[in-house]
């Protein structure tokens, strides 16, 4: 019994944890997401060191990244409500004998109600496990629903931020249009990069389309106009993850500005 209890408290923070993480990453509109941030650069270290060179590698980088994500989020979140129902032995019952499923099954059972299919051939004890279960169904809808609108948000914010630099390139660095277009539009990608800040994983058979690299060649075009330059750094300091080595960003001069930038940015570069 007492095992069962610490399981079952164990499961509860693992749920907790992941929820937490979950809700902040997908609707948070925050760049701090501990869990996923992990998980996010682990999967791209380990995507860029075994896939080979080519098209593929660059295609691929986004959505193995965000599959990883997912894909974390659904075993942890299993594994949390299964260790929930290892409190009582009889918990979830088969439903023709009656008999305790075992963890197995359990995590069976869990997979069918966090996939909104119901219970499956089990079936709970009593109506306190009746409220659990119906709370993981609600937990799978919720996880279901929000992911799909996360990964919507971010594939659009990778394709305005390919738009966006796309068209900087089109004027001049000390044109009007830079002024008055680009970098304003520019702060707002930045913006939108914070919330879904995993967009930064997407690489591009294209180098110019390649959203972090972009950035420091649009910083290095603009940095002999110093208007041009205070705005862009303006625009940019927000970005997620990217802080100066000591200090603040505003003390370092343009050249070293671009320089951390350039820093930031491989990490995002395969």
């Amino acid at each position: 019994m007492i095992a069962g209890y610490a399981l079952g408290a164990l499961g509860a923070l693992i749920l907790a944890i992941v929820l937490l993480d979950f809700l902040y990453t997908a609707i948070g509109a925050a760049p701090v997401a501990p869990l996923s941030e992990r998980v996010a650069r682990a999967a791209f270290f380990v995507f860029s060191k075994i896939m080979p060179e080519g098209n593929a590698r660059h295609r691929l980088s986004g959505p193995v990244v965000m599959t990883a994500i997912a894909v974390t989020w659904i075993i942890l979140v299993s594994l949390g409500w299964t260790l929930v129902f290892q409190i009582s032995r009889e918990a979830v019952v088969m439903t023709e004998s009656e008999r305790p499923a075992g963890f197995l099954r359990d995590f069976a059972f869990v997979g069918h109600l966090l996939s909104t299919l119901g219970g499956g051939p089990f079936q709970t004890e009593n109506p306190f496990w009746l409220v659990l279960s119906v709370l993981a169904g609600v937990n799978g809808m919720v996880i279901l629903t929000l992911s799909v609108s996360f990964v919507l948000s971010t594939t659009t914010t990778v394709a305005q931020a390919r738009g966006l630099l796309t068209k900087a390139s089109m004027f001049a660095a000390d044109s009007n249009e830079m002024n008055t277009i680009i970098l304003p539009e520019l702060a707002d990608l930045v913006s939108n990069l914070n919330a879904m800040q995993f967009a930064l994983y997407y690489s591009a058979e294209h180098p110019a389309r390649r959203v972090p690299a972009a950035m420091v060649e649009l910083a290095q075009r603009v940095a002999p106009y110093p208007e041009q330059m205070r705005r862009l750094r303006i625009a940019l300091e927000p970005l997620p993850d990217f802080t100066a080595p000591e200090g603040t960003l505003d003390q370092l001069t343009d050249a070293q500005f671009i320089a951390r930038l350039r820093d930031w940015a491989r990490q995002y570069s395969l």
